[in-house]
């Protein structure tokens, strides 16, 4: 079976599109939990001077 070169490329475009857009649209509805980061600082990192 032939597929000319112009509907291949069409589909493949098609393809991406659609990827970018379904990675779009989960970051979008799907957001991540926030959660709270504790780092303890050197005692270098404290002192002036």
């Amino acid at each position: 079976m032939f597929i000319p070169d112009t509907v291949r490329f069409v589909l493949v475009v098609a393809a991406l599109a659609g990827a970018v857009y379904g990675g779009a649209y989960a970051l979008a509805t799907f957001p991540p939990e926030q959660t709270e980061v504790i780092k303890s600082l050197p005692h270098e990192k404290l002192r002036q001077g």
